[in-house]
């Protein structure tokens, strides 16, 4: 195997807080009263509406609905970054206005019983639609990865497709590279040729077929509870790509052809592992779904 760039090494037990300051999300302070009690109220609804979901149609999507609005609003309660909340509340705004004309063809009782619950759902979406992520992601997910990876828009003319608190996808146009904040690594990274879903692959791959015996030490999990957790991670991940990554990023002929059959042969090699391990399986697929490094040894 060739030079090894850059070697991961997993930091657990580092469990310290986010520093204060510019991981923060922005909520105005005299919002807070009222959001806590908005989510109070829909969770006092609930009870009634999960004794009736399984008969009342309207009963059921507004349980749902209700539950749902509760999360955002304890996410928000608990500065949760990893949401992008604008955008859920532009998704809960649809969902209400669905469900506000479904509940005008209902009778007169039944509107009574549950436009409180569309009321108070409706001004909870609105106080959480206020809500800003960090303009770095969660715990700087996005700054670091961006300065990581500027490689990608510097030598090879990637540009930045679409990102979350949590992701950032880098695209050329013919051959893409998604990142996640995962604790699983099989989650993380993944890359392929466009349009995505077409083949997609992971960092073993990419290993595996350069030889590097590194695919066969990545973690099964990830810490992901600081910065400096993602900076050690997808520190890894660019020193990889910086190595192995041109022909890749270049869309070489072949290269995608090369990196299917790495994937296949791993997968072999797994199920007999796996075969040698618990004894012969009909059930062991010819080919998985997931990276091997992140499966049981």
């Amino acid at each position: 195997m060739g030079p090894q760039a850059h070697e991961y090494h997993s930091r657990e037990g580092d469990g310290a807080l986010a520093p204060e300051g510019s991981y923060q999300m922005s909520l105005d302070p005299s919002m807070r009263p009222m959001l806590q009690s908005l989510k109070t109220e829909l969770e006092s609804y609930l009870p009634s509406l999960e004794a009736k979901r399984a008969t009342v149609p309207i009963a059921n999507d507004c349980y749902e609905a209700a539950c749902y609005w509760c999360d955002l609003g304890r996410w928000v309660l608990e500065s949760n970054t990893k949401v992008n909340y604008p955008e859920r509340a532009k998704g809960e705004r649809m969902l209400l206005a669905q469900l506000q004309r479904f509940l005008e063809g209902k009778s007169p009782e039944e509107q009574v019983e549950y436009a409180p619950v569309l009321k108070a759902g409706s001004e909870l979406v609105e106080i959480v639609g206020t809500v800003q992520p960090p303009a770095d992601g969660h715990l700087g997910f996005l700054r670091i990865t961006r300065e990581l990876f500027s490689f990608l828009r510097t030598e090879f003319q990637f540009t930045e497709d679409d990102t979350e608190p949590t992701s950032i996808r880098f695209s050329s146009g013919v051959v893409y590279v998604e990142l996640g904040c995962s604790i699983s690594p099989s989650l993380t990274c993944t890359f392929g040729p466009e349009p995505q879903g077409s083949k997609h692959f992971w960092i073993d791959d990419l290993l595996y077929s350069n030889h590097d015996d590194r695919y066969q030490s990545l973690p099964e999990r990830l810490d992901m509870r600081v910065p400096a957790d993602i900076e050690e991670w997808f520190g890894f991940l660019a020193g990889v790509f910086k190595q192995y990554g041109s022909p890749v990023f270049e869309n070489r002929p072949g290269i995608f052809e090369a990196l299917a059959k790495a994937q296949a042969e791993r997968d072999a090699a797994y199920a007999r592992a796996m075969d040698l391990k618990y004894g012969p399986s009909e059930a062991t697929p010819a080919n998985s779904q997931a990276p091997l490094s992140s499966a049981a040894k």
